[in-house]
């Protein structure tokens, strides 16, 4: 009996030994995300702003965690398709969004189906920057201002006219809010993409458009056009004279495009604060500060508990401006 005793007390201490290594070994496991390398799909061309920011981060997030952080291209749905994919794939860490303003905000309020829900079939990682857009006018255009365009506007109704890059973009929209808000009507002309939109408003073919700081800042600085707001809550650093659109006149106004990282939900918490801990820490690098820079944007950086608050704010605010304009929803 002794010797079972023995035996036992042996192998209850082997047990013993055993069992808080076990536990120890818990945390390293979940330490060591990333195993392999990570894919970051993107939904749209190579070569493209929202290819090129997921680019830079990528690079970031590979030299500080270890792994390959995989940038691959999914064009198709303005961002939807790549987006759908990542929203279906398993919540392990590995298949994250490069998401937009375009497949997370906007085609919810534009398309009658949606093979997702932006609010519930993500785990928010971060925002990576902020994108102000900026109201210019063709040179010729007699207003100075925004108060003074208002007034030109219902003075006239209907007869100016402004561009967009497409029916329910984020720059259609910007522009469209600005005439709800002011109670003004104008001709919408949408075009196919954003160079041949300024090519017209420079030529005078349309009175104007709102689109990206960096796209015509030069022109603004030649006199050929003329900068009456900016889109963001705070002023551009690349036009710090030009007033906001809110300090120009309609108080409450803000519309900006945006980029960041999701996971498919159910993501583990571990991970996603290991990413959210990288992505934040990345947008200090000088190469990220660069990138955002030549964007003309502000730096993102936002916790996953904030950002998932800002995707339902967005995600509600576009619902009720394509409802308010009458933009009827495509797909």
């Amino acid at each position: 009996m002794r010797r079972f005793v023995n035996v036992t007390a042996n192998a209850v201490s082997v047990v013993v030994a055993i069992i808080p290594a076990g536990f120890c070994a818990l945390p390293a496991m979940a330490q060591s995300y990333p195993a392999r390398p990570v894919s970051i799909y993107v939904g749209f061309s190579a070569g493209s702003s929202n290819d090129t920011t997921a680019r830079t981060m990528a690079q970031q997030l590979t030299d500080t965690l270890g792994q390959q952080f995989v940038v691959i291209n999914r064009e198709g749905n303005s961002g939807v398709t790549a987006a759908a994919l990542v929203a279906k794939s398993k919540p392990d860490g590995y298949t994250l969004s490069w998401g937009s303003i375009s497949a997370i905000a906007l085609s919810p309020a534009m398309m009658r189906t949606m093979p997702y829900d932006a609010t519930r079939d993500f785990a928010p990682i971060s925002v990576y920057h902020y994108i102000p857009y900026v109201l210019v006018t063709h040179a010729s255009v007699p207003a100075g201002n925004l108060k003074a365009l208002i007034a030109l506007a219902k003075s006239q109704p209907g007869k100016l006219s402004f561009g967009s890059t497409g029916v329910g973009t984020s720059l259609h929209l910007a522009t469209e809010l600005i005439l709800t808000m002011s109670g003004v009507k104008m001709v919408h002309v949408p075009y196919r993409g954003t160079p041949s939109m300024t090519l017209d408003l420079l030529s005078g073919q349309i009175d104007l458009i709102t689109t990206s700081t960096t796209q015509v800042a030069p022109h603004i600085k030649s006199g050929r056009l003329r900068a009456i707001g900016v889109t963001s809550s705070q002023r551009s650093g690349q036009l710090p004279a030009v007033p906001t659109i809110a300090e120009a006149g309609l108080p409450g106004y803000e519309i900006v495009g945006w980029y960041s990282m999701l996971a498919p939900a159910a993501t583990p918490r571990d991970i996603v604060t290991t990413l959210n801990k990288h992505f934040v820490q990345a947008l200090s690098s000088p190469a990220v500060k660069a990138n955002i820079a030549a964007e003309g944007a502000l730096p993102g950086g936002n916790s996953p508990e904030q950002f998932a608050a800002f995707i339902r704010s967005e995600v509600e605010k576009y619902a009720k401006l394509v409802k308010a304009t009458g933009v009827k929803p495509e797909g």
